[in-house]
């Protein structure tokens, strides 16, 4: 049986053409949406990219600033006295204050609704045993000068060891890994042809040397610096870990008492250090205490932690304070790092 053909009536292929169109119609407003959407996304990802910077930007100024502050509080104290010591102002840390706070009144820096916030602290670099000390430069006749390592630091450094519990054979290997550093690679410690190491800058810079760990490296750091020169330690400010490494024939609980007797009244020259010596432990050597401690600092260590709304910024800066020309005297910036973490504001 043969079937009638469809026939389709007039209003349904218009009514088919509009349902059509209408679909085209929410589909080309889905697509514009998402287009504008994602223009409007990454215009604001590149908003709060820019704004980041600024406030980085913004935040390492404040931090240049912070550093120019610690130099003049340094010249200051320079000023007043020629012993250091922690009952001065510039070792009084700094708890995270507002930076208005700092300003007053007539300077604010939270007029835009953005705050800013400073911590810091600053640290005595001499209080700790400078690994350059390892290396000694000595005048010769045809060369200029040569280096050698340094017997008496070198014993310094292998008690400093042996006091925080870690391997006093160490020192040797340190020495020599710093004198072929200093010689610039004219020779190998061990005769086998190596390249010298690199100069250490930092403590850090200890564990590309056999033998050392993280673990050790911190265990040492509080205690080890590296400095760009020779330095002595200052005896106003070390730990009592540090001068039973310097001074001989100290023990540590000694040293700790003639750390007691220090934060009672401080040493105002040498002569003060061998009087409580005496005191203390009869036993020390206080015959080379003048190569070994001072009660001066050239070198700083800063500090400064700076959090400007999202932005935070935390670095470390080594000042040197040179000896005062006339009625001058001078600070410059030696070098500037980020830091891990801030030093203990207690």
């Amino acid at each position: 049986m043969r079937r009638a053909p469809v026939r389709f009536r007039p209003g349904f292929a218009r009514r088919r053409a509009r349902g059509a169109a209408v679909v085209t119609a929410l589909l080309m407003v889905t697509l514009a949406v998402v287009v504008v959407s994602g223009m409007l996304w990454r215009q604001q990802v590149q908003i709060r990219a820019i704004e980041n910077q600024r406030l980085l930007a913004q935040a390492t100024w404040i931090e240049r600033a912070a550093v120019d502050w610690a130099r003049l509080i340094l010249r200051d104290d320079q000023r007043r006295t020629n012993v250091d010591q922690l009952g001065e102002p510039w070792a009084v840390p700094i708890a995270e204050t507002r930076l208005s706070d700092f300003l007053g009144a007539s300077l604010r820096t939270d007029v835009a609704g953005e705050t800013s916030f400073l911590s810091g602290r600053i640290l005595d670099a001499q209080a700790r045993f400078n690994l350059a000390n390892l290396v000694i430069w000595t005048a010769t006749a045809g060369q200029g000068r040569a280096a050698s390592v340094d017997p008496a630091a070198e014993a310094a450094y292998r008690r400093l060891l042996q006091t925080v519990g870690l391997n006093p054979q160490l020192a040797e290997s340190t020495a020599r890994a710093m004198l072929q550093a200093a010689q610039g690679g004219s020779g190998s410690g061990d005769g086998g042809g190596r390249a010298a190491p690199r100069p250490l800058d930092s403590v850090q810079g200890l564990l590309s040397l056999p033998g050392y760990t993280p673990e050790m490296v911190a265990v040492l750091e509080p205690f080890v610096t590296v400095l760009p020169e020779r330095t002595l330690v200052n005896a106003n400010t070390a730990e009592a870990e540090v001068l039973a490494a310097v001074i001989d024939k100290l023990p540590l609980e000694r040293a700790r008492e003639l750390v007691r007797q220090r934060d009672r009244a401080y040493f105002n020259n040498i002569g003060n250090v061998q009087t409580q010596l005496a005191a203390v432990a009869p036993q020390a050597d206080s015959t080379s205490l003048a190569n070994m401690i001072d009660v001066r600092t050239h070198y700083f260590l800063v500090y400064g932690l700076v959090r400007h709304e999202r932005a935070s910024r935390l670095q470390v800066s080594l000042i040197f304070r040179g000896e005062p020309l006339g009625a001058t005297n001078t600070t410059r910036v030696v070098w500037i790092q980020d830091a891990d973490r801030l030093p203990d504001l207690r």
